[in-house]
């Protein structure tokens, strides 16, 4: 039984309401690939952005999947923070992407828990 991996995304200062691909710190790559099925266990902001609402978007093989994350639900410091998962994730090339949906845009990071570790 592997153990669960966690992984930071972190994107850049983009453009409100337009959504932009975030690297993994790990591998500095943007897409990763499945080769066996996994799970993501949570989400959560690292930190939690100073200013304004992001919103997260998991891609699989370039087409949009129902797996949409506010920055406002994931924060680390808040009672109310919704947990995130477990999301099956079956074999394919995932991608996140992220948009700021408020007037202020800074760069922002994102750490994944997954159940298996990923390519």
């Amino acid at each position: 039984m592997a153990l669960p991996v966690v992984r930071r995304y972190t994107s850049v200062v983009g453009v409100i309401n337009v959504f932009n691909n975030m690297t993994d710190d790990v591998t500095t790559q943007a897409p990763f690939t499945l080769f066996a099925p996994n799970a993501i266990l949570d989400v959560v902001n690292d930190p939690d952005p100073a200013t304004g609402t992001y919103e997260m978007r998991l891609l699989k093989n370039g087409s949009e999947t129902p797996v949409k994350i506010f920055s406002s639900s994931i924060s680390p410091t808040t009672a109310g923070r919704m947990a995130i998962g477990p999301i099956n994730l079956s074999v394919g090339q995932y991608i996140w992407t992220r948009a700021p949906r408020s007037a202020v845009v800074v760069a922002n990071s994102i750490i994944v828990k997954y159940a298996n570790p990923i390519a």
